[in-house]
């Protein structure tokens, strides 16, 4: 009797439903006791940029069935989610209800890494989000996963409804729009001219951060018509940005294009960039998905400006607090043509995640 149990266990198994089901019909679970689920089997050789991205559906695809065993792991994968350890079926395992329209794919065979940005729902398309992830994958299993997610800041207005800012959490400049995640821009899409050595991208984005932190757009090699959104908000061009100073109502952050609005130090002299690192490098797209912590001291109460004077700093930056923020950028011809950004607010001088890579 005990070995049949245990044979029918094992069949269902490899049948590959009953590990998580999502709920057991009556005569279900009440006789059979099954097996932990073995990680799934991976096979020898090298990961080209189909089965790259056809991972990255798989771990979607296992979210959404609420089963970790649907995406060949190894038995020892590390998953972080926001750079805090998370076991693979927990966190945005649990609430994930679907992906949208947004979406974009980064391969690089070369180093078996695979990234992702795009927009999420959770709790049956209640609360929207934007995600973006590295891979990397060995013998076509996952060997690391991290994940960063934005998610809508709700606030009811009054009496019951959903809530999902933290009652710590200042109203910020540019909380996330999900309105305005329907389809990437062409820009991040098209081909590219000529494909940068993987060292030259990485020093590219890198220069992006060192022309921030100095206020110096000449640090960074700038496309005559970049542009940059963080959050769903156009950031650049943008007429109708916020007003961080009401005294000066005609001042309006993200006025201008790229290298104007890094010379003009606002934001530069608010945000410290630190930590930057490479996520996902994808020569043949010219794309490169980085992580970098940007830290608020909260001391600065006022940025001069030239042309403007002296502009008081938003009060929703007048504490501490750093902002945990994935950037991906586009690069044709030695020049950043496009940045999507994301920005979450997370503990102020939170350290990131150890990874060797």
């Amino acid at each position: 009797m005990h070995l049949r149990t245990l044979m029918v266990a094992l069949a269902l198994l490899v049948l590959g439903g009953a590990a998580c089901p999502r709920k057991a019909r009556a005569d279900q679970g009440k006789s059979l006791v099954l097996a932990p689920a073995p990680q799934a089997l991976g096979s020898p050789g090298e990961c080209n940029r189909d089965c790259l991205y056809a991972l990255v559906d798989k771990y979607f695809d296992a979210m959404f069935s609420r089963c970790p065993s649907h995406l060949a792991m190894a038995p020892d994968v590390r998953y972080t989610e926001n750079e805090q350890p998370v076991k693979p079926g927990e966190g945005i395992w649990k609430t994930f209800s679907g992906r949208g329209t947004y979406r974009v794919y980064l391969a690089d065979p070369e180093s078996g890494e695979a990234g992702y940005y795009g927009d999420f729902n959770e709790d049956g398309g209640l609360l929207a989000g934007a995600i973006a992830l590295r891979m990397k994958v060995r013998d076509h299993r996952v060997t690391e996963l991290e994940v960063f997610t934005v998610r809508e800041e709700k606030r009811p207005k009054g009496g019951l409804g959903m809530n999902t800012a933290g009652v710590m959490t200042p109203r910020l400049i540019d909380e996330l729009d999900a309105a305005k995640f329907i389809v990437p821009d062409a820009a991040l899409l098209e081909p590219i001219a000529s494909a940068e050595t993987r060292e030259e991208l990485i020093g590219l984005a890198n220069g992006y951060f060192e022309a921030f932190a100095h206020s110096k757009s000449s640090l960074a090699s700038l496309d005559t018509h970049c542009s940059r959104r963080e959050n769903g908000m156009s950031e650049t061009n943008n007429a109708d940005g916020p007003v961080p100073d009401p005294a000066q109502p005609g001042f309006r952050l993200f006025s201008g294009g790229c290298a104007e609005e890094i010379d003009r130090g606002f934001l530069g002299a608010l945000w410290k960039p630190r930590d930057v690192r490479p996520l996902v490098v994808d020569r043949k797209q010219g794309l490169v998905l980085d992580l970098a912590f940007f830290d608020n001291e909260g001391d600065v109460k006022s940025v001069t400006v030239s042309g403007w004077g002296s502009l008081q700093a938003p009060a929703e930056f007048l504490r501490p607090i750093t902002f945990l923020a994935p950037e991906l950028f586009k690069v044709d011809r030695g020049k950043i043509r496009e940045i999507e950004g994301l920005s979450w607010p997370v503990p102020f001088g939170m350290k990131p995640a150890a990874w060797n890579h």
